[in-house]
């Protein structure tokens, strides 16, 4: 399993955080999604996707997202 942590920009509610976490979900290989409102983030557990895929999913979802890089992702 791979962990990869998403900057996500654009949440502003629970609804939001809904959203991305179905999103998420919906990528084939994801096995774990832990969406945080307030850091901006999105943790995903997952083997066999992209880092693309998962921020594709992300902005097909209406919100732009990046990788987060760096010792505490």
């Amino acid at each position: 399993m791979t962990k990869t942590t998403l900057k996500v920009e654009g949440m502003m509610c629970e609804g939001c955080v809904g959203n991305v976490r179905a999103a998420l979900q919906a990528v084939p290989g994801v096995t774990s999604v832990d969406v945080d409102l307030k850091k901006g983030t999105a943790k995903v557990e997952h083997g066999g996707c992209t880092d693309e895929a998962l921020i594709g999913a992300v902005v097909d979802a209406g919100f732009r997202a990046s990788v987060k890089r760096g010792l505490f992702s």
